[in-house]
């Protein structure tokens, strides 16, 4: 549940404290007292998007804090798979900045994360519900999602999309092959090209770092021999003055007259040996530097340039390296070997696509029914809900349109139908719910879906709109009955609806050091009575109103 928000610098809150309690707690307070900016500013801290518009007059940013406890294992395996972890608690820690150039940076349990991921994972710990449900729930394309969520289907539903990818790339796969034969001639020609191009290149992977070793040495070959071979004569082999070696081991030789004199000189005369081969190894390999070959350096420099050019050429179209364009070749072969036996593949892929369809239209009909069974339960629990909340004619239904194929969703479209008045026929829930009735029957989809839903905090922004009188008494009793599964915040103008909460929360405003300021208090005994009654007869507040707000806290229904 949501334990606690902080909220900074949104438009009227300069610095604002909220804790929660489990149940049912209801908001409320003059019209402007800021009542939407604390909704707005949860939403905020849960992904909903923002405009640096609501950042404080003369602030540089806006910051919201929302503390989450006591997440069911459930919720909390669902987070993990996101890659989002509690803490050592089993809480998470939600913030969010927004700065004046609009961007967010949001950090969960300390950790950040990009806006997107919070959008996947504040929707399994709260959901806020307000006019703009109310335009989605008219939707017909929300209505499938609905009643999924009912049907609690989610094995049916993976097993069918599974199968429905493997439908769409065999599709895929032979809408590849299936050209027509100019078309065919077309590709089979410029493949053939390629591949004759490339093979008749014989390259081979590593050539070209080779060649461009040897097109170095070419270019300064008479540098290297000049000095591979003094580095040579003057170590090893020398006709006209003392080499390297032989000054060694005309040393090695003293050492070896002073052993038995000097302790010390066997290991000198060691080391002087160890010297010697080491010189001897280094002149050998010097030498090896050396291009003894009869072959022209500018014939063979231009040998090894032209073959670098021939490589370059081919890199520029087919690929970056000599692995990639060999790869490119291998890709081209088996394209043609596709084109040229397409017919045998096409049916043999054709084959294949019959089993799928067969096996998707099984796992289709086992979908279709999770969905069909679940709507005639869901109907009957909003016509229960409904006739309760003063909708007594109120019939509900769910209509079922196949489509012609497999979509990503399955083989039918569904759309809510409803018949508010008796004598009347059904229609479609957009053509015929008033505000009113819109806000009821979204109540009695979220009562229905209480025990499928995975989020533990709802937040119902003024839902009895359009509705008064006894109708908002029952539904302050439904919330109330739905607090007792889930944690319930509703804001309200109700006073029938608000006396029934286990937590009544004012927001007010006063002014400041000349700023205005929203806050909120709880209240007590006390202080419900008089905010009720202010509901029941605005800013006079009367005898009988105060007898009237305590009956309504004091009350049973």
């Amino acid at each position: 549940m949501l334990s606690s928000v902080h909220i900074e610098n949104i438009a009227l809150i300069k610095s604002l404290d909220i804790n929660f309690a489990g149940g049912f707690t209801a908001f409320t307070g003059e019209t402007g007292a800021g009542k939407s900016i604390v909704i707005d500013s949860i939403g905020m801290a849960v992904g909903a998007k923002v405009s640096k518009d609501i950042i404080r007059a003369g602030e540089s940013e806006a910051r919201v804090e929302a503390l989450f406890s006591d997440v069911t294992s459930s919720v909390l395996d669902k987070c993990k798979n996101l890659g989002i972890f509690a803490d050592e608690d089993g809480c998470f820690f939600v913030t969010r900045t927004l700065n004046l150039e609009g961007k967010s940076v949001i950090t969960v349990n300390g950790k950040r994360i990009p806006l997107s991921l919070l959008r996947e994972f504040a929707p399994l710990l709260i959901n806020i519900h307000g006019q703009h449900d109310n335009a989605d729930l008219i939707r017909p394309e929300k209505h499938l999602e609905i009643l999924d969520a009912f049907a609690d289907n989610k094995t049916e539903r993976n097993n069918y999309s599974n199968k429905y990818l493997q439908y769409c790339d065999i599709k895929s796969r032979i809408s590849a092959l299936t050209v027509g034969e100019m078309e065919k001639k077309r590709q089979i020609d410029i493949l053939k090209f390629q591949i004759d191009e490339i093979k008749s290149a014989k390259l081979k992977d590593g050539e070209e770092e080779t060649l461009k070793a040897e097109k170095n040495k070419l270019r300064y070959g008479e540098k290297i021999n000049k000095h591979a071979m003094t580095c040579y004569t003057s170590l090893y082999d020398s006709e006209n003055s003392r080499t390297a070696v032989e000054c060694v081991e005309k040393a090695i030789s003293s050492m070896n007259s002073l052993e038995g004199i000097i302790e010390g000189a066997d290991n000198l005369s060691q080391r002087l040996e160890n010297i010697k081969y080491e010189l001897i190894d280094i002149a050998q390999t010097a030498i090896e530097f050396c291009d003894e070959s009869a072959q022209d350096p500018t014939e063979a420099l231009d040998r090894v340039e032209s073959r670098l050019d021939k490589i370059k050429k081919l890199c520029s179209r087919y690929g970056a390296d000599i692995k990639t364009v060999l790869e490119y070749c291998q890709d081209c072969e088996n394209k043609l070997s596709d084109i040229e036996s397409s017919e045998e593949k096409i049916k043999e892929l054709e084959k294949e696509k019959t089993k799928i369809e067969n096996e998707l239209q099984t796992l289709s009909d086992a979908l279709t029914n999770t969905r069909k069974n679940a709507a005639a339960k869901l109907s009957d629990n909003i016509e229960e809900i409904l006739f309760y909340l003063d909708m007594k004619a109120a019939k509900f239904k769910t209509e079922f349109f196949a489509s012609d194929d497999f979509t990503p969703s399955g083989k039918e479209k569904t759309e809510f139908f409803i018949k508010t008045n008796n004598g009347e026929g059904f229609h479609p829930l957009a053509k015929t719910a008033s505000g009113g009735e819109i806000s009821r029957v979204m109540l009695a989809i979220k009562s229905a879906l209480a025990e499928k839903d995975g989020a533990d905090t709802l937040i119902f922004d003024e839902i009895d709109t359009g509705i008064s009188g006894s109708t908002s008494r029952k539904i302050g009793v439904k919330l109330k009955e739905l607090a007792t599964k889930k944690q319930v915040l509703c804001v309200t103008h109700s006073a029938q609806v608000s006396s029934l909460s286990d937590t009544h929360c004012k927001i007010s405003k006063s002014v400041r050091d000349e700023r205005t300021e929203t806050d909120v208090n709880i209240l007590n005994y006390d202080e419900r009575v008089k905010e009720i009654a202010r509901i029941i007869s605005g800013m006079d507040i009367s005898e009988a109103s105060i007898i009237s707000a305590k009956e309504l806290i004091d009350g049973d229904d």
